[in-house]
């Protein structure tokens, strides 16, 4: 049974954390829904590629793209 999972703070510390332990897990085992992230496009972006979630949101406006 796949499980859901939403990671607040993504680019963070514990949301590094999360991402790793979710690579590491057995395919199909999770479903990224969400990715959020507060200033680091970059890093975000690169979590949405490898995780494929649903959404992937950036919080301060200002830290994307113009």
């Amino acid at each position: 049974m796949t499980r859901t999972v939403s990671i607040l703070g993504s680019t963070g510390s514990v949301g590094r954390s999360t991402v790793a332990l979710l690579d590491a897990a057995a395919p199909g085992e999770f479903e990224v829904v969400a990715l959020v992230a507060g200033r680091d496009a970059a890093a975000l972006a690169e979590q949405a590629k490898r995780l494929r979630p649903r959404i992937a949101v950036l919080a301060d406006p200002a830290a994307g793209p113009a």
